[in-house]
């Protein structure tokens, strides 16, 4: 990550638990959930907003979202 001030941040959020239990099982960590422990209440809305474009009403299901989302990220390299 780019921020390490971000990524060393030590909070008690329920994102710098998941942070921590991952780091611990030697899973890698996703960049955006730095962020999101770093700023919990500002990422309250990116959450939301995330659950209603990948759960809310659509033409497509939610497990064709999931997959056009990991493709997507696949052809960006980015870990899904």
């Amino acid at each position: 990550m780019f921020l390490k001030d971000v990524e060393n941040h030590q909070g008690d959020s329920e994102y710098h638990k998941r942070i921590e239990v991952m780091r611990e099982q030697g899973f890698p960590v996703p960049g955006i959930w730095h962020l999101i422990a770093f700023k919990p209440k500002a990422s309250e809305y990116l959450a939301r907003f995330t659950q209603e474009v990948m759960r809310g009403t659509s033409p497509l299901s939610p497990g064709m979202r999931e997959l056009i989302a990991a493709f997507t990220s696949r052809k960006n390299s980015c870990p899904f």
